[in-house]
């Protein structure tokens, strides 16, 4: 019943976001069709909105296409001041992208943004859709489920690869991954009643991945920083992943641990309903390998040396500090409590 449950939330989530913000799809799929035909200078009457879908993150997105055309354009309208800078920096981190002359493999799988600007005060960008489906329904058969592991593994292995430079961790490069996130983690604490626990807890962390990682050869590159399967298109059933959306949270000079972490824990998530956070303590104490069910040879690729206590902290903080502050998680008590309190508790 509570795996039940659990996988229920989403669809129940999505049915209250249609109902609360009718009117932001409605205005959404009104300016569409006009925005699409003044990015591809094909104006005509024939486009028209096919879907309009509202993200947890208050973006409207809108599919546009015209009878008879293959063609199909994604217009993203966000409605609060982060979505618009979270799509500003996506527009960036794209064309950034496209431009590496050592990422041939991968510009077939990026959005191409065609045109972005404002419209009645809204910013909005324009997209080309990318083939495939949500590699979400791939989730539900183990086979598919394994091939889409697979080829999105090797996929942003291959941009990892390509822009990967080896480097000596020195304190302040460590520290920009460690201070920020756990001195954020101390102001939650102190709102929890066993705050001086867990307190002590986050000082114990500090010391112990600074004593880790200072000193430690790795290799960093670009990551994409959420990459999962709701951020993923692929063609069925073969799962060849056809398209990689939400560029927002990419970074250069990071450790690819963190998309190949992700990628994993998150399937592990959504085939299973546990928490992330039961996920990462559940490998804390029994490893990596039986956790996600893959090789150990798999988990040494990932970690590059990094030992598996300090990889699998490294990947929650960075996670927690990107989503402990956003529009649904912040003030969700169920969200804090299984995907922070649960592993501060328990390291």
């Amino acid at each position: 019943m509570r795996g039940t449950l659990q996988k229920a939330r989403p669809v129940l989530r999505d049915h209250l976001a249609r109902w609360l913000h009718r009117e932001e799809r409605r205005w959404t799929a009104a300016v569409a069709p006009r925005l699409v035909a003044g990015a591809t200078s094909i104006r005509n009457t024939g486009w028209r909105t096919e879907t309009v879908s509202f993200t947890s993150t208050s973006v409207a997105v809108a599919t546009v296409g015209r009878s008879g055309s293959p063609d199909r354009y994604v217009v993203k309208v966000p409605w609060t001041a982060a979505g618009a800078d979270s799509l500003r920096r996506q527009a960036t981190v794209l064309a950034t992208l496209r431009q590496d002359p050592r990422l041939p493999n991968l510009r077939p799988v990026l959005p191409r943004c065609l045109a972005q600007g404002t419209i009645e005060g809204r910013y909005y960008c324009v997209e080309e859709a990318l083939p495939g489906v949500s590699a979400m329904g791939l989730m539900v058969r183990r086979a598919w489920r394994n091939m889409l592991l697979r080829t999105a593994t090797g996929l942003i292995s291959d941009l990892h690869a390509r822009t990967g430079e080896q480097t000596v961790l020195d304190r302040s490069t460590v520290r920009a991954w460690v201070d920020a996130p756990l001195s954020r983690l101390e102001e939650f604490a102190l709102t929890l009643s066993r705050g001086p626990r867990v307190v002590d807890a986050v000082g114990r962390l500090h010391e112990e991945l600074i004593a880790v990682l200072v000193g430690r050869t790795v290799r960093v590159s670009w990551i994409h920083g959420d990459f999962w399967p709701g951020n993923l298109l692929a063609a069925p059933p073969g799962g060849q992943v056809t398209g990689v959306v939400d560029w927002d949270c990419a970074t250069p000079g990071q450790l690819p641990l963190h998309d190949l972490l992700h990628l994993h824990v998150l399937a592990r998530r959504l085939t299973g309903g546990d928490e992330l956070g039961d996920i990462v303590v559940r490998a804390l104490h029994r490893g990596i390998e039986e956790t996600l069910d893959v090789s150990a040879r798999d988990v040494a690729a990932w970690l590059d040396a990094i030992p598996q206590r300090a990889a699998l902290l490294l990947y929650w903080l960075r996670h927690t500090l990107l989503f402990i502050d956003s529009e649904g998680d912040h003030d969700n008590p169920r969200w804090l409590r299984g995907n922070v309190e649960r592993v501060l508790v328990s390291v």
